[in-house]
């Protein structure tokens, strides 16, 4: 009877461990893999604290599925470790962040973290580098990205660029800080409750500590949103497409609370609800920083027609020197120089960000970065020699018109002094894909529908035309026009031919792109020996040759990343003689 007992004991003991091993989460098991907890400290019950910036964190949230939109808030927490013997547990509440992203199926989240309850009365500290300290931040998924950190890329490589720069709120007479006016981020592995949910980008917010401003100072104004001619720069504000972020506790022209979520008109001094007998003096104020604010944003408005005026007097001088009044020029030629080299695909009419520290010089800095370095919105990829596509809305008109030799130096500083180079500037993509590693694997793997995972599905009769010269000559698809073999048309950002007579069908079924690191490393240095063209740009070690001619027979020429050419335009590439030697040349 005794050993019948224990053999029963035996076999509960087995199923036990059995049922014990199966409660191991994919998070507790890359935790004991990676030895996170080993010599950690725990920081769960500090409220606020500084950590160096994690090279790789890792982080569990206790949640059922991601937040579909920006108003689906929930409570959970979220268990971090930050990979250099750091971990914390904190109540956190997070919703869906970002726009056109959030139709894909791998969601953005934004979090914040709280202390004690979920109500967001107390709040935690979080300081990672050299980074502002915040309560809350973005986790972006780029879905169609294979880095899955193409912004934070982009935005490491501009604080590369504008280095030689004093700080934004500097150059306008504030304090200095560590506020960097736009974001910047490292990875993160994100787990849902203990199963892989992806590769991640933990990011700065476009928070107001981030902007070095005051919640209270009516000068201090941010704008964000649809921010182009058709809303704001030519006399007529469409106040619903665009957010102003800052200041805090505005009022509406109807006399309720301003929301950035649904924005609206500001109230000014000529609303009826602008000083009622009811108001004490914390409204009062409020009404009047509010009636300050949108006096800026329409002053900004107009200085379009003022410029206008000063050209059609003739007065060209003035013009610049108003102009130079109205606009921080350091901050339009560095953005101005950077959307050019990253061939910004949405960084023209919205997804940047406007400020100003005194009411009337205005600033302006990147943000939002995700189709950017050749990707683009749908997951393809354009060729690093893709025309310039001028940027002329707002301030940036009167750039191109009276400041084309200033773009051309800043691009010849920033080529001298080799801030904008392959040397510079790969590493920032080399350095985000090794810190991510193995979990790319694992990413394919979430997400083998992503767009940089796959090929591109054609209909019938139809055919991707890789042939970018024909870009900006091609005709958008139209469902009603009969297209005959080797018509070409644009759709989502690329070249589509039909490979004979058809109507009414779509071109494609899958519109995506395999892409690389080798891509990527490729592509910078040739987008920019593409803009030295564009801004007459020789480098030093680069050897002038003419393409009609060699003294060596025939002569191949291949762009920087190894494509040959039949012909080349002008621009760099290299060259291989008939012995076999190669050397860099510059064509004319």
């Amino acid at each position: 009877m005794r050993n019948v007992v224990a053999f029963f004991l035996f076999v509960l003991s087995l199923a036990a461990m059995s049922v014990s091993a199966q409660e191991v989460t994919e998070f507790e098991r890359l935790v004991a893999e990676l030895g996170l907890e080993r010599d950690v400290e725990d920081l769960s019950d500090v409220p606020a604290f500084w950590l160096p910036e994690p090279r790789l964190a890792y982080c569990n949230l206790t949640l059922s599925s991601i937040p579909r939109n920006k108003l689906d808030v929930r409570d959970c927490w979220m268990t971090v470790y930050d990979g250099q013997g750091h971990k914390f547990r904190k109540r956190v509440r997070i919703h869906g962040q970002g726009g056109y992203s959030l139709r894909y199926v791998k969601k953005n989240f934004s979090c914040k973290f709280c202390e004690k309850d979920w109500t967001e009365t107390e709040t935690s500290g979080l300081q990672f580098g050299d980074w502002v300290e915040q309560d809350g931040f973005h986790f972006k998924a780029f879905y169609t990205d294979f880095s899955r950190g193409i912004g934070e890329i982009c935005y490491k490589m501009f604080a590369r660029l504008t280095s030689d720069r004093e700080p934004y709120y500097v150059r306008a007479g504030i304090a200095a800080g560590r506020a960097r006016c736009f974001p910047d981020g490292f990875p993160c592995i994100v787990y849902l409750n203990g199963d892989f949910q992806g590769v991640y980008a933990w990011q700065l917010k476009k928070h107001r500590k981030n902007m070095a401003m005051k919640k209270s100072n009516a000068l201090h104004v941010h704008l964000d949103g649809n921010i182009n001619d058709n809303y704001l720069f030519r006399g007529k504000v469409t106040w619903t497409q665009f957010e102003v972020r800052n200041p805090a506790g505005l009022y509406k022209k109807n006399g309720t609370l301003y929301d950035g979520n649904t924005p609206s008109e500001l109230m000014d001094e000529k609303s009826s609800y602008y000083n009622l007998p009811s108001d004490d003096e914390t409204v009062r104020q409020a009404k009047q920083r509010t009636a300050a604010v949108k006096a800026s944003i329409l002053r900004l408005s107009m200085y379009h027609s003022e410029f206008t005026e000063l050209e059609r007097e003739g007065d060209i001088a003035a013009l610049k020197a108003y102009f130079e009044q109205c606009f921080d020029l350091q901050s339009l030629l560095d953005y101005v120089i950077f959307f050019y080299f990253t061939a910004n695909g949405d960084g023209s009419l919205k997804n940047w960000q406007w400020f100003t520290y005194d009411g009337q010089k205005w600033m302006v800095a990147p943000y939002d970065m995700d189709q950017c370095l050749g990707l683009g919105l749908y997951g393809q990829i354009r060729p690093a020699f893709f025309p310039v596509e001028y940027l002329t809305s707002g301030p940036f008109y009167w750039l191109n018109r009276y400041y084309r030799p200033e773009i051309r130096q800043r691009w010849h500083e920033l080529r001298r002094s080799g801030a904008m180079s392959a040397e510079a500037l790969v590493p920032y993509a080399t350095d985000w894909c090794e810190r991510v590693g193995d979990f790319y694997a694992r990413e394919k793997k979430r997400w083998p529908e992503s767009p940089c995972y796959c090929e591109a599905i054609c209909n019938l009769n139809w055919q991707v035309y890789n042939h970018w010269e024909h870009y900006t000559v091609a005709q958008p698809y139209s469902a009603t026009t009969t297209y005959h073999a080797g018509d070409f048309v644009k759709l989502e950002g690329r070249l589509w031919q039909a490979t004979g007579t058809t109507m009414g069908v779509y071109p494609f079924t899958r519109n995506a792109t395999p892409d690389s690191l080798a891509r990527l490393q490729a592509w910078i240095p040739e987008r920019i020996a593409f803009l030295d063209k564009e801004f007459e740009y020789v480098p030093d070690a680069v050897e002038p040759v003419s393409a009609s001619r060699d003294g060596n027979g025939e002569t191949q020429y291949y762009t920087l990343s190894g494509v040959r050419v039949a012909r080349p335009t002008r621009g760099i590439y290299i060259i291989r003689r008939p012995d076999g030697s190669t050397r860099k040349v510059s064509v004319k």
